[in-house]
């Protein structure tokens, strides 16, 4: 049976969409069903649907850009006609109010509850508080539950075992933090052949080895027994390479990378191109950007910028943060107006890329209440030096005292 929405997300195309598709991405990620609300079906047969969507789901979200209300004193205005559709249904209709927006002095009748639900504001804190926040207000519940989870482990299916693994050794609603639990959830996983189990184990084994009193977290303290603290790094190195290099020969992507990671820590650059190469080769954002950064940098390759920029977008369009940030600052001489869009993308989860659209806005867009805008937010999540910029907008507005 196909698995009902939970989340609809209902959004203004002109400055709403890229929180509003980070806000499915992520949310999605949890383990929630979300519809993400695609503006240009709003019309002809598609209306029924919208609406039907609307009335399975749970819970609702209103992004809300600044003026984000204004057209909806147009009654066919499909904001409006989905925003008053939800409270018709009496749904958990969650706002997000974007930096700038305000409710207008009068709504139509229809929608004009909007403004006594309980709202998130997303002027001032970046978007995994936002996110955080956003998941208390939900009535939903993700769909994977650890209920479920456990009960397929039980039965022996071993990716249900690694996903346990992970509820314990990061918290889950019902399974409070436990590394001894989550350790004997990654080891099952991986004696059953599962890479993921297998990288999992790894994960834990390097960490161990950055911070050696873990082990007593995870309860694998015997493998160190009478070792000094460097003799106990050198063993969980050891355990980590061989849990990563079992998986990578399952052609498991991560793996690949974190041993590509390892060899570029060795400055055995010519072994990280390699690994890099290859869980690049697999469709692995993280490595496509790594191997895009040697590629733009003449790293053991030769010097080759379009290629890195191929590797940027690739990753970019997967959603891979670091790479969205490094393939906006590699086009922006070239296209202005698409590094805007992707620095965008993840203004809200990356305060340099809030700091990079300031300047361009500020120096070569000269766009000062834009460019005010991202350096308050930047500035906001502690760069500094985004107060100077912020401070010389001001002045333009205001004068200076």
């Amino acid at each position: 049976m196909q698995i009902k929405y939970q989340i609809f997300i209902s959004y203004r195309r002109d400055g709403g969409e890229d929180l509003a598709r980070l806000l499915e991405y992520k949310l999605t990620e949890r383990g929630f069903k979300v519809f993400f609300d695609v503006e240009s079906l709003r019309s002809g047969a598609f209306n029924k649907a919208l609406f039907e969507k609307i009335a399975e789901c749970i819970d609702v979200l209103v992004v809300l850009p600044p003026h984000g209300l204004d057209r909806c004193i147009n009654p066919n205005d499909w904001v409006r006609l989905e925003i008053a559709r939800a409270l018709e249904l009496k749904k958990n209709v969650i706002p997000i109010m974007m930096r700038n927006f305000s409710f207008p002095d009068t709504l139509p009748e229809d929608i004009d509850n909007l403004r006594n639900m309980q709202a998130i504001v997303a002027n001032n804190e970046y978007f995994d508080a936002l996110l955080e926040k956003l998941v208390s207000y939900l009535h939903s519940k993700p769909l994977n539950s650890d209920e479920q989870l456990l009960k397929e482990a039980q039965e022996g299916n071993t990716f249900a075992m690694n996903v346990m693994g992970l509820r314990y050794e990061f918290g889950s609603e019902l399974s409070p933090t436990n590394r001894r639990k989550a350790f004997s959830f990654y080891e099952q996983s991986a004696a059953a052949g599962n890479p993921g189990g297998l990288y999992n184990l790894g994960d834990v084994y390097e960490q161990c080895e950055n911070d050696v009193s873990l082990v007593y977290d995870y309860g694998i303290e015997d493998t160190i027994l009478q070792k000094n603290a460097d003799e106990a790094r050198k063993v969980m190195h050891r355990l980590a390479v061989d849990c990563y290099t079992k998986a990578k020969d399952m052609n498991f992507a991560p793996a690949i990378y974190r041993l590509a990671n390892f060899a570029e820590n060795d400055n055995d650059f010519v072994s990280a191109l390699k690994l890099y190469q290859s869980a690049a080769d697999l469709n692995y954002p993280a490595a496509q950007n790594a191997l895009g950064y040697y590629k733009m940098n003449g790293i053991e390759t030769n010097r080759d910028p379009q290629s890195a920029i191929e590797l940027y977008k690739q990753a970019a369009d997967a959603e891979y943060e670091p790479a969205i940030y490094n393939y906006a600052r590699s086009i922006k001489s070239r296209d202005v107006n698409e590094a805007i869009q992707y620095y965008k993308k993840i203004a809200y989860v990356v305060p340099k890329a809030a700091f990079s659209l300031a300047k361009l806005y500020d120096v070569t867009l000269h766009q000062l209440q834009d460019a005010a805008d991202y350096y308050r937010m930047a500035y906001e999540a502690g760069i500094q030096e985004a107060g100077d910029g912020l401070k010389r907008c001001q002045d333009v507005f205001f004068g200076k005292e």
